[in-house]
């Protein structure tokens, strides 16, 4: 057979394997990750090409899923048949050029995986699909910034502050700021702040004082950025302060007055008594003694008292009732 005959064949045989092919954006390869800011539209766009069917008869699908690990052919449906489907047919959503999916404008649920599938029955094989994987990227919120209660740092001790947005996609990071002008990450950073003690973290925006100098007295405020936005808290005066030495002094007497107090009504119960009844248990065999044990031998004779074991073992009744003691 001729060469050029026998190459003839085998790419007729390729192309005729390749079947519905499905273009994205530029031609881009599939997954293709892309970004739209929250409220704006976005169109994926789609366009296939069938390999020997007509393209009249290709079923157009849509899927969406939450999942962006790879490729994906499984979802929910958002477009079937060329039709947006009730669960997605609020207005945001529509085809456009003609198999490409339109999201008017943007919400943070949006992000997820994008998959434009087309079947053409007489293709081999006879299905097509390309994936984007899209995030919808949020500005930070305005931060909370967290400062002492009475916006005084007290010399010598540790002290932080604290700057949170809790929103942002991509995750925000944090800046602060002391008299308008922004702080490095740690005092050593910059000879301007050799005698001081703080740092900070652009990931959790914790603001930390390891030893508070009155150098670190000013205004404060912090930011928190990612692409899309950059937000601040308002700025905030912070003074220093020496530590409340009276303060302390009265604290340890009014605990020491009140142990003492404690100790005293502790001895003045004992003293009264009120704590004899605590430790003395009850004898259930002890017998109160009423005055029926004590046995006077004649009328003209002295009573002798008698233990009530001795009596109870000596006493026998006689038919007058008397009592007689036995020798």
């Amino acid at each position: 057979m001729n060469f050029n005959v026998l190459l003839c064949v085998v790419l007729a045989f390729v192309c005729c394997c390749n079947g519905v092919r499905v273009t994205l954006l530029n031609g881009a390869a599939s997954p293709l990750p892309i970004e739209v800011t929250l409220g704006n539209p976005i169109t994926l766009a789609c366009s296939y090409q069938p390999e020997n069917g007509n393209a009249q008869d290709a079923r157009l699908e849509w899927l969406y899923s939450t999942n962006m690990d790879g490729t994906s052919t499984s979802g929910q449906n958002i477009v079937l048949d060329g039709i947006i489907q009730p669960n997605f047919n609020n207005g945001r959503f529509s085809i456009v050029n003609p198999s490409s999916l339109q999201i008017s404008e943007s919400i943070k649920t949006d992000t997820g995986s994008y998959t434009c599938l087309v079947t053409l029955p007489n293709d081999t094989p006879s299905k097509g699909s390309g994936t984007y994987h899209l995030t919808v990227n949020v500005p930070p919120s305005p931060p909370q910034c967290q400062y002492t209660s009475d916006h005084a740092l007290t010399i010598g001790f540790a002290a932080e502050f604290r700057c949170l947005s809790v929103e942002g996609i991509p995750t925000p990071t944090y800046t602060w700021f002391k008299n308008g002008r922004q702080l490095p990450l740690s005092a050593q950073d910059d000879v301007t702040y050799k005698n001081a003690s703080f740092s900070y973290s652009a990931t959790t925006g914790v603001l930390k004082f390891s030893k508070v100098t009155t150098g670190d007295a000013g205004t404060y405020y912090c930011s928190s950025s990612n692409k899309i936005a950059t937000e601040s808290c308002l700025p905030t005066v912070i003074t220093t302060k020496n530590q409340d030495v009276g303060m302390i002094v009265g604290i340890v007497f009014g605990v020491l007055f009140g142990l003492i107090l404690i100790g005293v009504l502790v001895w003045w119960t004992w003293r009264k008594g009120y704590c004899d009844g605590l430790s003395k248990e009850d004898d259930p065999d002890e017998i109160e003694d009423d005055g029926s044990n004590d046995i006077m031998l004649d009328t003209n004779g002295p009573t002798v008292h008698k233990p009530p074991s001795e009596v109870s073992s000596t006493r026998k009744p006689y038919p007058d009732g008397a009592v007689r003691v036995m020798p």
